[in-house]
C-alpha cells in the first residue's frame, strides 16, 4: 500500500483518501493483520489485482499454518506487536534486514518480517534488527508519507521516518552458534513460512499449527520463572547465554529482541531433534518436572502431552477406594485374613499407604 502511494509520487492520506476515495481510518491501525474489507475493495477495484490475491498478502494469511485464527485486536501468537498509540508504533512490530533493502532494486519490508520466528533473515544468516541504529526508533516506513506538504525523497523505505539514515547501511550482525544441524533445520523452517504446503514437522504433528504451538510452550518454558535449570544447561552445552534471568523480563516470546528471540529458537529446535531423548536429558539434569511445563495441560498441542504424560510423570499414582475394596474381597475370596500387610503386597503399596488402604478396608466391612 505505501510503495503504491509513493510510485504515484503521493503522501499516503492524499492518495488513498481523495484519489481513492477511501475516507476510513488506514494508518492508526495494524493493517497488516485484517484491512477492512471496504479497503480492500478500493485497492482491488483500482489496481486491478484479485481480492483473494490481496487477502493473501495479509498476515491472516498463516491462518492454519502458524496459528488457528489471527484475531481482529490484541496480542498473537508469532505476530510481532506493533503496540499502536495515536499512530506511533510503541514496540517493534516490523523488522528487517539490512541487506535485503540494499540489494533490493526498490526497497520493501517482506510480510514474514512480521513474525517472531523470523528473528534471522535466510538468505544473509544474519540476525534481523527492529528499531534505527541512530535513533532507537521503531520501523514505520509508512509515516514518510504522513504530513501536509511532505516531499517522498526516492528510496524512501530504505531511511529512517525520523532521523533519516539509511537503515541498509546498518552493519549486519550475525550469530556464533556451534552446532551446524539445528542451524541448518531452523534455516529451513524459516524458509516453510513462505512454502505453507511443506512440512518439515511431520513427526510430531501432519499440520504447521500444533508442531508451532508446542514450540512455542517449549520456548515459554525455557525463558520462564521456572526455566532456570533449563537456561543454565543449555548455556553450559552451547556456551552462549539463553533467555534471560531477570524475572522482570520474562515477556512473551513475540516481545522479545531478535538476538533473544534466535538463540531460544535454535536451543529448541535442537532439541527437537533425537525427540524426546535430548529434552528428557536436558529436564533430568534441570530437574525440571511435569509440573512445571504447563498451567494446563488441555492446552499443550498432543505430541507434547504424550510425552510429558508419558516421561515427566513423576506422580505416585493414588489408589482409588473401589481398588482397595476389590483387592480385599481377592484377599477374602482365597480364604485368607485382610491385614494391611497382605494388603500392601498384593497392592504393591508401602508401609503407610498399606496401613491406609487397610483403613479404608475396615471402615467399609466394619
Amino acid at each position: 500500500m505505501v510503495r503504491l502511494a509513493f510510485a504515484n509520487g503521493l503522501p499516503l492520506h492524499t492518495f488513498y483518501s481523495a484519489y481513492l476515495g477511501y475516507k476510513e481510518p488506514i494508518w492508526s491501525r495494524d493493517i497488516d493483520r485484517h484491512p477492512s474489507d471496504g479497503l480492500l475493495n478500493v485497492i482491488s477495484r483500482r489496481s486491478g489485482q484479485a481480492l483473494e490475491k490481496l487477502k493473501s498478502l495479509t498476515l491472516s494469511s498463516y491462518e492454519g499454518f502458524l496459528f488457528e485464527r489471527l484475531p481482529l485486536t490484541g496480542n498473537s501468537p508469532w505476530i510481532i506487536p506493533a503496540g499502536l498509540f495515536h499512530r506511533t508504533r510503541q514496540r517493534a512490530g516490523m523488522q528487517f534486514c539490512p541487506l535485503c533493502l540494499r540489494d533490493d532494486v526498490v526497497p520493501y519490508y517482506r510480510r514474514c518480517w512480521r513474525l517472531a520466528l523470523y528473528a534471522m533473515c535466510e538468505h544473509h544468516l544474519c540476525i534481523m534488527r527492529e528499531y534505527c541504529p541512530s535513533c532507537s526508533t521503531p520501523v514505520a516506513f509508512h509515516r514518510h508519507g504522513i504530513g501536509r506538504g511532505k516531499d517522498i525523497p526516492a528510496g524512501a523505505l530504505r531511511f529512517c521516518h525520523r532521523c533519516d539514515v539509511d537503515l541498509s547501511q546498518t552493519p549486519p550482525d550475525h550469530l556464533f552458534w556451534s552446532e551446524a544441524r539445528s542451524f541448518s533445520r531452523l534455516v529451513a523452517t524459516i524458509k516453510s513460512l513462505e512454502q505453507p504446503g511443506s512440512n518439515l514437522w511431520h513427526v510430531f504433528s501432519p499440520c504447521g499449527v500444533p508442531f508451532f504451538q508446542g514450540i512455542r510452550v517449549l520456548i515459554g518454558v525455557i525463558n520462564g520463572r521456572n526455566g532456570h535449570g533449563l537456561r543454565q544447561q543449555l548455556g553450559e552445552i552451547f556456551g552462549i547465554k539463553i533467555g534471560n534471568d531477570d524475572p522482570k523480563k520474562h515477556f512473551d516470546f513475540e516481545g522479545l529482541g531478535a538476538k533473544e528471540r534466535l538463540t531460544l529458537l535454535l536451543a529448541v529446535i535442537w532439541l527437537t531433534d533425537d525427540w524426546p531423548k535430548r529434552f528428557l536429558n536436558l529436564c533430568s539434569l534441570a530437574k525440571f518436572t511435569r509440573s512445571r511445563l504447563a498451567e494446563d495441560f488441555r492446552a499443550l498441542p498432543f505430541w507434547l502431552a504424550c510425552m510429558a504424560d508419558e516421561y515427566l510423570d513423576s506422580r505416585s499414582y493414588v489408589l482409588s477406594s473401589e481398588e482397595i475394596i476389590a483387592a480385599g474381597y481377592y484377599l477374602k475370596n482365597k480364604q485368607q485374613t485382610v491385614t494391611w500387610q497382605l494388603l500392601g503386597v498384593t497392592l504393591g503399596l508401602p508401609r503407610d499407604s498399606a496401613k491406609a488402604a487397610w483403613q479404608i478396608w475396615t471402615s467399609r466391612n466394619s
